[in-house]
């Protein structure tokens, strides 16, 4: 039971399991899309953020959370149960109340900051939620506020920039940018405002209007292989129809396929733009956000965890969309140095479990099936998905640029945050941070030039 507790403290994930649809000699038929009911998407809802004043990355906003003693005692009396309590919010002078508040994380960033009931991290993120009392309340069209503490990250920018990344590669990511907090007046610091994946979110970004199944953490072929606290395939449906159909129909598909060649060809059929996939690899693998798809933890079971799948409400095509994306850039890879953990491509490596952080045991990327399929039979698609990406929409040189440019709006509020990095570590962690991205673009050039010698997929022979 430890095990799993730890587990589950990796990034907040609670669900993951498979995707994919069943292989036959035979044409198959159209896919089907997932049986909507009514719509509950209003005008208000179709738009998030219409006017750009929530994600303005030029701008910093403070927000004042105000809790009364009775409401802030129930808080902190249990901080890590996600209950929402009763508050309210300041935002540019105008006051939204009644508004739900709580901490944010669940059993992954919230939980690791408490030991023995005592908090540990000097920051801990929040989430707002305008709706919880109010169904018709919102902020700039938004029901959902996340605030991100940045606890691991002292150069505060790899969230903000691994979402932009996401978007350069033309990826459905949510956006991100800074926010200062405050409690009943008092300074909270530094903090990342980040887009809620929700009904708002999809709604604004696929043209069926969210009329769909938003999924969190499922993966083709695991849909019967769940996580600790997950007890039922509709615990991952964050939005939609309670119509799993679709994503056990692809899930099937996927564990009946007999090769990689006929995985990767319903894998290519099920998404709504094939593409997509490739080009979202292209900024994983550029960021290394190697707590997401490519991060394979067992507790017993294998599984990954932080993004979500949409399942488009009109054609039935599946997205894939990051979450959670705090651990990349990193020029050394934590995972692959201090564990030894194979990179996705890494075919010829052990699939046998090995320990990482926190004792848990974790397995090598390329054993799952689907992943394994897209480095043999898409690699090439990879490689000029990240061709395109490093040298056509974002250069290492503008790369730089973007981290000048952070580093001088937030250079002030860093200096005032009593409970961030404090200016000399941030000043450190930034210029690390400039060598990492480096380290990346090396490291994904050289795949790049590797194919443009050898034109060899990793495995061959």
């Amino acid at each position: 039971m430890r095990r799993m507790i730890l587990a589950a403290t990796l990034a907040g994930a609670v669900i993951v399991f498979a995707v994919v649809l069943a292989v036959s000699g035979e044409s198959r038929p159209p896919r089907d899309p997932p049986r909507a009911a009514a719509s509950t998407i209003g005008v208000d809802q179709q738009r998030s953020d219409p006017r750009n004043v929530v994600f303005d990355i030029a701008t910093v906003r403070t927000f004042n959370i105000l809790l009364g003693e009775a409401e802030a005692a129930a808080l902190n009396a249990n901080p890590t149960a996600e209950v929402y309590v009763q508050g309210a919010v300041e935002i540019d002078g105008e006051r939204f109340d009644p508004i739900g508040v709580r901490y944010k994380g669940f059993f992954g960033v919230l939980r690791a900051c408490f030991v023995d009931g005592r908090q540990v991290c000097p920051k801990l993120s929040w989430k707002l939620r305008f709706d919880e009392y109010d169904p018709s309340l919102r902020y700039e069209g938004l029901k959902r506020l996340n605030f991100h503490a940045m606890n691991g990250d002292e150069a505060q920018m790899r969230e903000i920039l691994t979402y932009e990344v996401f978007r350069d590669a033309g990826v459905v990511a949510p956006r991100s940018v800074y926010a200062r907090l405050e409690l009943n007046g008092e300074p909270l610091g530094l903090f990342t405002l980040t887009e809620d994946i929700d009904d708002v979110f999809i709604a604004d970004r696929f043209r069926d209007r969210g009329r769909g199944v938003l999924y969190k953490e499922i993966w083709p072929g695991n849909v019967d292989t769940l996580w600790a606290f997950q007890e039922t395939l509709t615990d991952a449906i964050a939005r939609g129809p309670l119509d799993p159909s679709g994503i056990e129909d692809f899930s099937e598909a996927v564990n009946a396929a007999a090769s990689n060649e006929a995985r990767y060809d319903i894998l290519l059929e099920q998404l709504q733009e094939p593409d997509d996939i490739f080009r979202y690899l292209a900024a994983d693998r550029l960021t290394d956000n190697w707590d997401g798809i490519v991060a394979w933890y067992c507790v017993p079971e294998c599984l990954n965890h932080n993004y979500f799948w949409y399942q488009d409400g009109i054609s039935g095509g599946f997205t894939l969309i990051p979450w959670d994306v705090e651990h990349s850039w990193r020029g050394v890879s934590p995972i692959r140095t201090f564990y030894q953990m194979p990179d996705w491509d890494e075919l010829q490596r052990s699939c046998r479990t090995r320990k990482v952080f926190w004792d848990l045991d974790a397995r090598a990327p390329h054993c799952d099936p689907v992943l394994q399929a897209l480095v043999t039979q898409g690699w090439e698609r990879y490689i000029e998905a990240s061709r395109s990406l490093m040298r056509e929409t974002i250069s290492l040189d503008a790369m730089h640029e973007r981290v000048d440019r952070l580093a001088a709006l937030i250079a002030e509020h860093v200096t005032a945050d009593e409970h961030g990095p404090g200016e000399r570590t941030w000043r450190a962690a930034v210029k690390m941070l400039y060598g990492e991205i480096d380290a990346r673009w090396e490291y994904i050039d050289a795949k790049i030039e590797d194919w443009d010698a050898s034109g060899e997929v990793p495995g061959d022979g």
